[in-house]
């Protein structure tokens, strides 16, 4: 119950947001539904043209005790590469910082006391097949951080691959 009431606050925010911004017609905002890891079934609202900023919301939960994904910031930097739709550069580089939701008595208890944050690197490459529409594809590393018993960097640091597609919509 609680996963649904977050999910259509952010959406119906993000709707009004873009709804009653002067800029809505610029399209600067983009908007897009995708399936990665760490964030399985998510949606993006970025902001920018070279750069731009992000909230990403992972529509459903990775773990079954998990009871909601992880809800990132994100920040991009376009580079380099051509599109003939768009100005903005097709190669990009990401920066996210997630945190995830834990209930008590989940998975994370046994190796983690405290709030489980994650970082994921990757680098990307948009494909358009209009000016307001096309794919994105990352690849990276995932980095979760845990506030362990023991102060073993074993325990603290996991580096695991990082994939993510989605599909945007430019508004």
């Amino acid at each position: 119950m609680k996963t649904s009431t977050l999910t259509l606050k952010i959406i119906l925010l993000a709707g009004f947001i873009l709804s009653d911004n002067p800029v809505f017609s610029q399209g600067k905002f983009e908007m897009s539904v995708g399936v990665g890891f760490p964030e399985m079934i998510n949606l993006k609202i970025k902001y920018g043209k070279d750069i731009q900023i992000g909230l990403c919301q992972s529509l459903w939960p990775v773990f079954h005790n998990v009871p909601i994904g992880p809800t990132a910031a994100e920040i991009y930097y376009h580079f380099a590469g051509k599109s003939k739709f768009t100005e903005q550069p097709t190669l990009y580089l990401l920066g996210g910082l997630g945190y995830f939701w834990l209930q008590e008595g989940g998975i994370y208890d046994d190796e983690c006391k405290g709030v489980p944050f994650c970082f994921y690197p990757r680098i990307g490459q948009s494909i358009n097949f209009s000016r307001r529409m096309g794919f994105n594809f990352e690849a990276g590393a995932f980095i979760p951080f845990y506030n362990t018993p023991h102060n073993s960097i074993k325990e603290i640091y996991h580096i695991y691959p990082s994939i993510s597609i989605s599909l945007f919509l430019r508004l």
